[in-house]
């Protein structure tokens, strides 16, 4: 038992850990010869190379050649074959002067069913990829996987319903093409149901992270039919509330359910050329088929598609299978949990096994080490500097050694305070450190509010848990104390995300009405027995919340390490009393130490490590030509300039770069030199005035493959149309109003508006071209550590004019 005591907690953790590591593990791609109904992520492997030979932005020549392969697939495939044009829009919400357009070709197959009158399936992807990017994961392993889906969907034989195949143009843009098609294409009024396929990265395995209104229904067919299934309901229900969006919003707001999966692990190949065929996973492919075909086939086999119902609570365990309850069934679970705890505690106290200050103490002791975690691990956050897009994919490069050490210093941190609370440590240095602590993410950035509170906090919670010793069952009976009251609050105002609360909360309590109602034993059998359970009810949960942490992680890690702090308080309880015996040894204070050292070397290591050959970090600068001035310049807008921008901005005809605004496509300063002019493709910008209407109109040069148009007028203007067509476009006196468009049509862009009384007008238009001037000196080969990012490599055109009335 001595051995238990000593070991017990770090044989848990060791195997915790590795059980959710395995668990996140991808299938083995399926090969080409599997039976003609599967799926096989090699088969579709053939599409994704043809599809991401070179990137294929919006607009450009690659473009084209994509759409034809994919034309000639469905069209092997014996779908109805479409070509939907149409122009997409994105207004800005939060800037109403803002406006997206793309002249989209969206591309439709259906699949016959035997009852066409039913409400078809649609399963969505899009074709466009990023500038600079091949976009073999985001999106060609979508559009791939739906090929052979539908490949496979034929073979098994015709389903009731239709199965409709789109892929969607200028995702990437702004999700213009599924704007289209939802808002205007007559094809979207046959839809019953969508399954959108997405990427944001390379690797790992596909999660269902977003779900359509009323998913109740929807979930349990999911969860029967999906091979593997990774799902959990608090993704879906904080993916509501962020920012991100996918074509899948756009079915959304139409009030369609579905289900929109995406893997994102190796985030470094996300828009990047790294997202090469090559580089892609198969294994990540693979889930994506093993998910959503079997899922696809029963619902286009479906009688009558899943009704709305209340959304499911739900969660995969471990990766094998999905279960899923309605919110009723999340109350008698919490419920359950009560009932153990309650008798646990009225256990407790019956028998002098702890007091109730000491209850109260553990209470304390579990927020303190959430909020403890929370503020190390936000400080290490600061310390990474992870102010802006080119420091983020820096930091991507040692993505690993960031989560690990990031891990390992939560650990340390829950050790720490738990050894704190067994030996009854004082006060005063835990508060002083947690000031300091608190107020020294504000000696990197700037002011941090974030910081300071949690160094507060933290501070207030660590007067009110140490200066008494905390037995093992007062400290895990008052941290299930806390987790009760935090699900029963998200069981009230957010449903989906008890998952991750209520499960680790029952389990613990389990544990604790376990060791309360056989404890105290002579029998050494029956003790050792009750702490091997205890031992398997700590795995259990640890691997489940490492494999949730792991998601969790890779969606917003890098914005805030301090997302980890939330698993090490849920796992906290289940580990608790293997955690108060290790923490009574003279060996806890140093394994903690020993884990901050860990943890903040490897931390450090990522901060410091530069790409690679294999993992190349950001670079990028383009040849801007200001026709307005006959000056050229060479930009890079990245914030820091790396060995290739350094070499590759300054040239014969200027000097070192400097940083500097070029209003209104630069607002903020941004790296130039000036260069050598050279010939460049040159569009006609003309402004007229006809009656009251101003007419504003660009002739885009051949080749041009987006152009963004920005006037600036002295009085607002009203009636806005592009092309004829009425838009949403707001103006104001003295600022400047924005329309991006791209794959531009070669005729001309006219933007029209009606102005009243005398006035005057502002116009700047830059267009993008692929590549540097042919006759302009060409920078430097890039290292193989470095990789071009953005628009990097590409040619602007500035134009400006002004008319006055």
């Amino acid at each position: 038992m001595k051995t238990i005591r000593f070991l017990g907690v770090w044989i848990c953790l060791v195997i915790g850990l590795a059980l959710g590591v395995w668990s996140l593990r991808t299938p083995a791609p399926l090969p080409a010869n599997a039976p003609p109904a599967a799926f096989s992520a090699q088969r579709a492997m053939a599409d994704v190379a043809a599809l991401a030979q070179a990137p294929h932005p919006t607009g450009s020549v690659q473009i084209a050649k994509v759409r034809d392969h994919l034309l000639m697939r469905m069209g092997e495939l014996g779908l109805e074959v479409s070509v939907r044009p149409d122009q997409g829009f994105y207004a800005k919400a939060s800037n109403p002067r803002v406006l997206t357009v793309a002249a989209v070709q969206n591309l439709a197959g259906v699949l016959p069913g035997t009852q066409r009158d039913l409400p078809a399936v649609l399963v969505m992807s899009h074709y466009d990829s990023v500038h600079n990017s091949p976009g073999a994961a985001d999106d060609a392993a979508g559009v791939a996987a739906a090929l052979e889906i539908a490949r496979a969907l034929k073979a098994g034989g015709p389903a009731k319903r239709d199965v409709i195949f789109l892929f969607t143009d200028a995702e990437e843009a702004g999700l213009l093409g599924a704007e289209a098609f939802f808002a205007r294409d007559p094809l979207a009024g046959r839809v019953g149901l969508v399954v959108n396929l997405e990427a944001r990265g390379d690797a790992g395995r596909a999660s269902m992270f977003q779900t359509g209104p009323g998913n109740g229904a929807l979930i349990s067919v999911f969860a029967r039919a999906a091979k593997g299934p990774s799902a959990n309901s608090l993704a879906s229900a904080v993916y509501a509330k962020m920012p991100n969006d996918t074509d899948f919003t756009h079915a959304v707001r139409k009030g369609l359910p579905g289900l929109n999966l995406a893997f994102i692990d190796d985030q470094l190949a996300y828009h990047t050329p790294l997202a090469k065929p090559d580089h892609l996973e198969k294994g990540s492919l693979q889930h994506v088929g093993d998910q959503t075909l079997p899922t696809i086939r029963a619902l286009a086999d479906a009688t009558e598609l899943p009704p709305p119902a209340p959304d499911a609570i739900y969660s995969d365990v471990l990766g094998q299978f999905l279960v899923s309850y309605p919110p009723v069934v999340g109350w008698a679970l919490l419920g359950l949990a009560a009932a153990l705890l309650a008798f646990a505690g009225w256990r407790t106290l019956s028998l002098g096994a702890a007091s109730g200050w000491e209850i109260a103490r553990g209470a304390a002791g579990l927020l303190l080490l959430a909020s403890a975690a929370a503020l190390v691990l936000h400080l290490a956050g600061r310390l990474l500097m992870v102010q802006d897009v080119q420091r983020y994919y820096d930091l991507l490069v040692s993505f690993d050694y960031v989560l690990w050490g990031a891990g390992l210093l939560a650990i340390a941190t829950g050790l720490g305070v738990a050894t704190a609370m067994a030996r009854g440590a004082g006060r005063i240095i835990p508060c002083v450190a947690a000031l300091v602590l608190g107020g020294a993410g504000s000696l990197v950035g700037g002011f941090d509010p974030v910081g300071l509170g949690l160094g507060v906090a933290t501070a207030v919670l660590a007067a009110l848990a140490l200066g008494y010793r905390t037995d093992a069952l007062g400290g895990w009976i008052g941290g299930l104390v806390v987790l009760l009251i935090l699900a029963a609050a998200a069981q009230v105002l957010a449903p989906g995300a008890t998952v991750m609360l209520t499960w680790p909360l029952l389990i613990a309590a389990l544990g604790v009405a376990l060791v309360i109602g056989i404890g105290g034993t002579r029998d050494k059998r029956v003790a050792l027995a009750l702490t091997v359970v205890i031992g398997v009810l700590a795995i259990v949960s640890l691997a489940q919340l490492t494999a949730w942490a792991a998601f969790t992680f890779a969606g917003l890690g890098l914005q805030e390490l301090a997302v980890l702090a939330l698993f090490a308080m849920l796992a906290a309880p289940a580990l608790s009393p293997l955690t108060h015996d290790f923490a009574a040894t003279r060996w806890a204070w140093r394994a903690a130490l020993v884990l901050v050292l860990a943890g903040g070397g490897l931390i450090g290591y990522a901060a410091l490590a530069e790409g690679t050959a294999a993992r190349p970090a950001p670079t990028g600068a383009l040849h801007l030509a200001d026709l307005s001035t006959g000056k050229a310049w060479r930009v890079a807008e990245h914030p820091r300039l790396d060995a290739w921008t350094k070499a590759a901005l300054p040239d014969d005809g200027g000097g070192q770069p400097v940083r500097q605004a070029l209003s209104p496509f630069w607002r903020k300063p941004v790296w130039m030199s000036e260069t050598r002019a050279a010939p460049v493709e040159v569009p006609q910008l003309s402004i007229d005035r006809a009656e009251d209407r101003l007419l504003v109109r660009l002739i885009p040069a051949p080749g041009a493959e987006t152009v963004s148009l920005r006037l600036k007028p002295s009085a607002p203007l009203s009636q806005p149309r592009l092309n004829g067509r009425p838009i949403s476009l707001k103006t104001e006196a003295g600022e400047w109003s924005s329309l991006t468009y791209h794959a531009p049509d070669p005729n001309g862009v006219t933007l029209s508006f009606t102005t009243q009384g005398p006035g005057s007008v502002e116009v700047a238009a830059l267009e993008y071209h692929n590549g540097w001037p042919a006759l302009a000196k060409a920078p430097p080969p890039k290292p193989a550590s470095l990789m071009a990012f953005g628009m990097s490599d590409k040619t602007a055109v500035l134009v400006r004019g002004q008319m006055s009335w």
